[in-house]
Order: structure tokens, then C-alpha cells, then sequence
């Protein structure tokens, strides 16, 4: 009952039965009860702001399950309305720089918001003078005004100056321009990112004079001058005469030529005045004088100085002709060639000498009464290459064989008179004479060489052995048990003679009764008997390469007795 009681007596309950009380009583009468607010928040939290700019804060209740509250009446407040206002529907509206709170409040439940508030944007930059034509080195001061999207004044802001072209017009951030050079260039003021500009056009400052240092020259024909031209404005100051047109000319250019950047060079003897006119104003002009000359001959100088002549090779000479300044004069003087040993060179007219026996020769060149004389060396034309033929040989051994050098010069000719030694790189296998006669004495590969004046020529010999046909020894040998002993052995070749250093294998029938052992000379074999008995040895001569050279022979060896000491027989004289 007490439960019972205390719901009847709940607001919320006593508000539901006099509700449907009233549905009973009037039928279709249709009340809502709007629930207590809970919470509160606000949407968003922070937020800038620009002056004279608005934002709208939305507002929103929630009852104690969580859920909003529909038309729940909001109150909005500032906490510094001389920065921000808001309006009854959380509307926003920057009014100063600076920062503000903004709250949201219902049925007691608060939320709030932090507004900052920043200086109000630029929509346009307006520059002045939007337009100027500077002279090269004048100054001017823009000025730069911000308007918002209204039109009004913004002020207190930072401007940020900046040139499209440098080189041509420069701009300070206090907005000073200084015109650099003739030319188009933009400058752009921005502000909040917003960009005014103003076109500027530089011009050249205006040449009022100009003259020429010196005012008279004196030149030998084909030297070369450039007048120095200085430039000044009206007001008398000097002028740079870079970027500057400049109309060059020569009032004879037989006498003298002038390039367009004021290079005059005489031609012929004479006189001419050479004037630079500026294009951009043809009444200023200025000119100089100038005088040409033919140069006298001072000084005859042949190239090469000194040196060396190759006997009968042509070597051309050149004669350079100088004045007085050091200065080369031009062709068409007439120069002289000779000789004070004409048994020694030959010199033509065209400076030309060619080398006619050996000795120390002296050549001449004249022109106009001046004179260079030179001394040269005929000498031979030195050896170029030594060629040996044949470059390889191959030769038995006793055998020779002539060898041929070919000595050529530095040109290519074939010379005969130079001295040819002649040079075994092994003589113990290959001698050779002073006339390259090869003679081979022993197996293996040397080489030999003919030289000349340093120069080197190669061949290479290879040697090989005589082949060995018959050997020649006894046909029986008795040796005591015990004992060794020798038998001489003469190794053949097919023509009889005795060839000696070759290898010869002996091989025993019987290893156990005796066996034999050639010498390092092949002139004998030394046979050991171990036991009584009969043994045959064949002796087979082998080349290099343990291949059979010639015939076998053969020695039938008979071993007597029996010794306890063996010793050892002196070897038989071949």
C-alpha cells in the first residue's frame, strides 16, 4: 500500500492520471509535458571568428536518459561582448580582436564555447599609383590600401611587397621602388592573400653628350685601335655605355674600318674620322681622327731559329717582318733568301732549304736593308726501324743459317750506311756472326738481334736436336757380383757422327742378376752385378719427349762369383 501510495503521490505520475482524466473528460484534448533539461551542450567549442563576420552556435538539451529535447528554449550569453555578441539564436558576431566565451543555457544546465576573434580579412588591395614610368635610378613610394568585401578601410594590417622583375624594378617592404634598369616589371602587395598590383615601366635615362679619348690616333696599316667613348646625361653626369646603341662609322673605309662595337683597323695609308652617333638621339655625336701609316721593316726574324737539317730532306723557313712597335707587318714585303755555305744547303726564294752534305750550314733572310741569319746542322735522317727476316727459323743442330736486316729511316727509306751489330740472346745454343750468320749448337729457343742507332730487329731460333740413329757399343760384358763396372757407348747419327748429351734408357732381362745406368754424357754405361747369372741390356736413345730415337743395341752381361762388398770399377776411357 505505502508503494502504491508513493506513486500516486510522483509528479510524474499524478501528471500522467490527470492527463488521462482529462482524455476521459474532454474526449479528444491532446496535452505534452516538455521534460526538465539534463544537459546541455554546444556545437562547436571553439571557434574564430573574423571582425564584422558572424557564426552560428547551435544549442542543444538532453533529458536525464540522454535523449535531446525537442523546442527546449536555449539561452545564449558573452562573456565580453565588446569582443563578441551573440544573438538569441547563437548567432555569432565578431566585434573587436580578442577572445570570448559564449554560453548555452537551460533550466539551469550550462555549455560553452571559446570564440577567438582575428582581424578582419581583406577582400581587395587597392595600390597607388597603380601604374608609373620611372627613369633608370629613380625611387618611388606606393602605398597599398585594404578593403573589406563591404568596401571598408581595413587597417592595421601587414603589407608583403614583392617585384615580378627585380633586375628591372625593386621594391623595399616599406613599398619604395627603384626603377633598375629599362624594362617592364609588375609589383604585388598582398595582404590575407589577396594581391593589388601596379604596372612599372623603366626607362633609359637620356644621353645628353658623348666623346672620344683620344681624339687623334696614329696607327701603322692593319694595326687595330678602340677609341674610349664616354657617355653623360643633360645634366653633364657620365653615363654607363652598356645596354647603350651605339651607330659606329669610318668617313673612309679604304684608310680604315670600324666594327659596330668601335674596333677601328687601318687598311691603307691615310686619313679618315671615325664617329659614334647614339641611335636613341642622332643629334648626339662624337669622332676621332685617325691616321695610317705603312710600317718600316726594323727587325727580320726566321722561324725556326736553330735546329737540325736532314740531309736531303726539304725543310721550309719563314722570314716574320716586325716595326718598330714589335708589331707584324702584313704580306707583301719582299724578302731575300741565301746562303753563306752553298756546299753544304741549298736555299730557294721561298725560304725552302734542303740539305746537301753534312756540316754546320748558315741561311739568310732579307728585307728592306734588315737581316736575320740562322745556323743549322746537316745531319743524316736518323734510323726509323730494324727489321730481321726470316722473324723465325728453326735449325738442326750444327746447322746455319743467314740472317737479313732491313734498316729503314724516320721517312720510310731503306738506308744502307748505318753500322749493324748483331747479338745472340743464348750463345751457347745460338752464335751469330757480325754478318748475321746463324749457327745453331745446342737444343732450344733464343733469340738474336740486329740493332741500329737504338732501333732493335728481332728473330727467334729454334734448335733441335739431331736425331740419334745407331749406338754403338760391345756386344757382351763380364762383371763380378758386387761389383759395378762400365762399358763405353758412342750415340750416331744417320750421317755416322757422334752426337753426345742425349738420353738413353737400359733396361735389364733380368733386374736381378745385373743392371745398367747410363752416364750425363751418353759416352758410357755402368753395369752393377747382384748375382750370378746371365742378363741382356737394351740401350734405346729417347728424344725430349721419351720417344725411341734410332735403333736398339744390345749387351749381353754375364755375372761371376759372388761378393759380400760390392765396389765399385773406374769406368772404361771412351
Amino acid at each position: 500500500m505505502r508503494a502504491i501510495s508513493r506513486l500516486v503521490t510522483s509528479p510524474t505520475v499524478r501528471g500522467l492520471l490527470t492527463v488521462l482524466s482529462a482524455g476521459v473528460l474532454s474526449g479528444c484534448l491532446d496535452l505534452k509535458v516538455i521534460p526538465d533539461a539534463c544537459t546541455v551542450s554546444i556545437v562547436p567549442n571553439a571557434v574564430s571568428v573574423p571582425v564584422n563576420s558572424t557564426y552560428r552556435l547551435t544549442g542543444t538539451a538532453f533529458d536525464c536518459d540522454g535523449n535531446s529535447i525537442r523546442n527546449k528554449k536555449i539561452l545564449f550569453s558573452s562573456s565580453n561582448q565588446a569582443v563578441a555578441t551573440v544573438t538569441a539564436e547563437g548567432g555569432v558576431i565578431g566585434v573587436a580582436v580578442g577572445s570570448a566565451s559564449i554560453s548555452a543555457t537551460s533550466d539551469g544546465k550550462t555549455a560553452s564555447a571559446q570564440i577567438t576573434v582575428t582581424p578582419e580579412a581583406a577582400a581587395t588591395i587597392v595600390v597607388s599609383p597603380n601604374a608609373l614610368i620611372l627613369r633608370r635610378t629613380n625611387t618611388r613610394q606606393l602605398t597599398a590600401t585594404a578593403r573589406n568585401s563591404t568596401g571598408a578601410v581595413v587597417s592595421g594590417r601587414t603589407v608583403r611587397w614583392a617585384s615580378s622583375n627585380s633586375a628591372i624594378a625593386s621594391v623595399d617592404q616599406n613599398g619604395t621602388v627603384t626603377a633598375m634598369a629599362p624594362g617592364q616589371a609588375v609589383i604585388n602587395a598582398e595582404i590575407d592573400q589577396t594581391v593589388g598590383s601596379a604596372t612599372i615601366v623603366v626607362t633609359e635615362i637620356p644621353i645628353g653628350s658623348c666623346s672620344l679619348s683620344p681624339s687623334a690616333s696614329k696607327l701603322t696599316v692593319s694595326q687595330s685601335v678602340q677609341p674610349t667613348l664616354t657617355l653623360r646625361d643633360t645634366a653633364n653626369n657620365a653615363l654607363s655605355s652598356q645596354g647603350r646603341a651605339i651607330a659606329w662609322s669610318s668617313s673612309n673605309e679604304v684608310v680604315a674600318t670600324v666594327t659596330t662595337t668601335g674596333i677601328v683597323t687601318t687598311r691603307k695609308a691615310g686619313t679618315t674620322t671615325v664617329t659614334a652617333t647614339a641611335v636613341e638621339n642622332s643629334a648626339v655625336t662624337c669622332s676621332a681622327t685617325i691616321q695610317a701609316v705603312d710600317p718600316r721593316i726594323t727587325q727580320v726574324v726566321i722561324t725556326p731559329f736553330t735546329g737540325q737539317l736532314r740531309l736531303a730532306i726539304p725543310r721550309i723557313l719563314t722570314a716574320t717582318l716586325l716595326d718598330s712597335t714589335g708589331a707584324a707587318i702584313p704580306p707583301g714585303r719582299i724578302v731575300t733568301w741565301s746562303t753563306t755555305t752553298p756546299t753544304l744547303v741549298n736555299v730557294t726564294q721561298a725560304g725552302i732549304v734542303t740539305g746537301l752534305s753534312l756540316g754546320t750550314a748558315r741561311i739568310i733572310a732579307t728585307a728592306e736593308g734588315t737581316a736575320d741569319t740562322v745556323t743549322f746542322t746537316v745531319t743524316k735522317v736518323p734510323v726509323g726501324t730494324v727489321t730481321t727476316s726470316p722473324l723465325q727459323a728453326t735449325l738442326l743442330e750444327g746447322q746455319t743459317l743467314q740472317l737479313r736486316a732491313t734498316v729503314t729511316d724516320s721517312i720510310g727509306t731503306e738506308i744502307t750506311d748505318r753500322p749493324l751489330e748483331w747479338i745472340s740472346g743464348d750463345p751457347s745454343r745460338v752464335t751469330i756472326s757480325s754478318s748475321g750468320l746463324v749457327t745453331a749448337l745446342a737444343a732450344g729457343t733464343v733469340t738474336v738481334a740486329a740493332t741500329a742507332e737504338g732501333k732493335v730487329g728481332q728473330s727467334s731460333i729454334i734448335v733441335q736436336q739431331v736425331p740419334v740413329d745407331t749406338i754403338e757399343t760391345v756386344t757382351a760384358f763380364t762383371v763380378a757380383a758386387g761389383v759395378t763396372s762400365a762399358f763405353v757407348i758412342r750415340v750416331k747419327d744417320v750421317q755416322g757422327n757422334e752426337v753426345r748429351n742425349r738420353n738413353v734408357l737400359v733396361t735389364s732381362s733380368a733386374p736381378a742378376v745385373a743392371i745398367g745406368q747410363q752416364n750425363s754424357t751418353s759416352t758410357f754405361v755402368s753395369v752393377t752385378g747382384l748375382t750370378a747369372g746371365t742378363a741382356r741390356l737394351t740401350l734405346q736413345a729417347v728424344d725430349s719427349n721419351n720417344r725411341n730415337q734410332g735403333k736398339p743395341s744390345y749387351v749381353d752381361v754375364t755375372v761371376t762369383g759372388a761378393r759380400i762388398m760390392v765396389r765399385t770399377a773406374p769406368p772404361p776411357s771412351p
